[in-house]
Parts: C-alpha cells; structure tokens; sequence
C-alpha cells in the first residue's frame, strides 16, 4: 500500500507543472478578443417563413383525397399522417412548422392520438430521425 503523503506530494508535483488550460488564469482574459453584438430588426417581411428548404422535389407534395370521412366526434381515428424528421433541433421546428401548417389546412380534423418512435433515416447515409404519426 502507497502513503498517502508521498502520493499526494507527486499530485502537487504534477500540477506544478502541468499547462494551464486557456481561461482558468486572470490574465488570459485580456488576450481574448472581444465580440460586439448586434441586433437585427425584424422588418415584417419573413412572416414566419421557414428557412429550411427542400432540393430535388420535381413535383409538388399534394394530399390524396381521403374517401371515408375523419370522425370529429372524438369517437376514434380513420386516418394517419406520419411525419419525419432528423433528430437536430432545426429539424425538429420545422416539424413542429409541418404538422402546424397540415393542421391549419385541415381545420375539420380532430387529432385523436400521436405516436412516435426514433430509428434510422436511410438515404445516401444513414442518419437517426424521429418518426411521428398523427391520427386523426
């Protein structure tokens, strides 16, 4: 068994010499370089437009129309909408954009429940991606 005395001196020893680690001494502050912040006005033109956007569509997303009717009775679910997303946190507002857009277009909808599950995108690479299904 080691002394304790004796360990604990090779302890000071080794942090006596080891480097330090930038900003944990006073002086490293003053050789930092200062960053100016600047806020930028919002001018009313963007309306909330996404800034995430979609390459290689040749034709646009539409909606087949649905033949039996949604219940909005609260009385079950008729139909499914399954939206996916990357697990970024970019990714996940614009999904949050998506389903509040299909919602907004489809006022006589009644979510009736949501599921979700996490597991692997697979394209050119494989990437982890969170898959949400809406009932209705």
């Amino acid at each position: 068994m080691s002394d304790p005395k004796q360990s604990s001196r090779s302890d000071e020893e080794l942090l006596a010499n080891a480097i330090p680690i930038s900003g944990e001494d006073e002086g490293d502050e003053d050789d930092l370089d200062k960053v100016d912040l600047v806020e930028i006005e919002d001018d009313g033109d963007s309306k909330g437009e996404s800034k995430i956007r979609a390459f290689g569509q040749s034709r646009p997303v539409h909606e087949k129309t649905w033949q039996r009717k949604p219940n909005a009775d609260g009385s079950g679910a008729t139909h499914v909408k399954t939206f996916v997303a990357k697990l970024r946190l970019d990714a996940m507002e614009h999904l949050d954009e998506m389903i509040n857009d299909w919602l907004d277009q489809h006022p006589e909808l009644e979510v009736k429940f949501v599921t979700t599950s996490v597991g692997d995108l697979k394209g050119k690479t494989t990437e982890p991606a969170l898959f949400m299904n809406v009932w209705v």
